[in-house]
């Protein structure tokens, strides 16, 4: 569709049969799915590629578009599977590993669901029952913690935009919201959105653990990897205009009509492009 920002090396480790790491060079069985020391260090929070600084003098174009992933889309399972009881550390899901940041401290700073713009901060104990409601009723532990099956879809905000420095559009993802079942109410079988999560807080997270691709069990990327490079299908629900950077369904009702309004948003970006190297 558009150039990508980033153009990831594949990474040649050792997965093969299971997909489990150290498989072939493991001495005993307990080092399968234990990284090696030179697999740390390829993986550690200094290996990810950083985003280069604009000068804004230097963008000359571009555009906040909000896109929705659904989860049902096979191309979109990567981000879905593993369900959580498969395996314990070595594979994760997209959410699992969001989840678990969350619970163990690792992302300081959680945005409510209903600002896009990021100045509305939620309360950590707040996003925390969103994720695992704890409940004790007749001294039976009725406890329900958010799992991989519960999301169906993520909301992310992003930017395009055309760096004549270097001549490219290129694409910047700056937020992600997980849209799930509600803990909270849970008469209303209706998903959710949760919280927004500034996507630079979650870049260190995401980098650690990998993807799995069912094509090929010995090439792997990371979860940073694949968004950065948009290695999924979306559906544009909104872009900014002076409307405040209205959704789609806010101003139009019907489910078909809204997918043809998508389409038209995405041809104002693609369109854009093309025009852009024509003249």
């Amino acid at each position: 569709m558009m150039k990508k920002e980033f153009k990831y090396l594949i990474l040649l480790i050792g997965f093969t049969g299971f997909s489990q790491i150290n498989l072939l060079n493991a001495d005993r069985p307990e080092e399968i799915g234990v990284l090696s020391d030179e697999q740390k260090d390829m993986f550690s929070e200094n290996k990810y590629l950083k985003y280069p600084h604009v000068d804004e003098k230097d963008v000359m174009w571009s555009k906040i578009v909000y896109e929705e992933i659904d989860l049902s889309e096979k191309f979109n399972h990567p981000l879905f599977f593993p369900n959580d009881n498969l395996y314990e550390s070595e594979r994760r899901s997209l959410w699992r590993t969001i989840r678990e940041a969350i619970l163990a401290d690792q992302i300081k700073v959680i945005y409510l669901d209903d600002n896009s713009k990021f100045r509305k901060v939620m309360d950590i104990e707040s996003a925390r029952k969103k994720i695992m409601n704890t409940e004790v009723i007749n001294g039976i532990d009725k406890s329900e913690v958010l799992r991989s099956t519960d999301i169906s879809s993520y909301r992310i905000k992003g930017v395009w935009y055309v760096d004549k420095r270097v001549s490219e559009m290129r694409y910047r993802l700056l937020g992600i919201m997980p849209i799930g079942k509600d803990l909270i109410n849970k008469k209303s079988k209706k998903h959710v959105p949760l919280f927004w999560l500034w996507y630079k807080d979650l870049r260190p997270i995401l980098h650690k653990q990998l993807v799995f691709d069912d094509r090929n069990n010995a090439s792997r990327i990371s979860f940073d990897q694949l968004l950065t490079s948009r290695m999924f299908t979306s559906r544009i629900i909104g872009i900014d205009n002076v409307f405040d950077d209205q959704y789609v369904e806010d101003y139009v009702t019907d489910p078909f009509m809204q997918l043809i309004e998508s389409e038209r948003l995405k041809n104002v970006i693609r369109d854009f492009e093309q025009d852009l190297w024509s003249n």
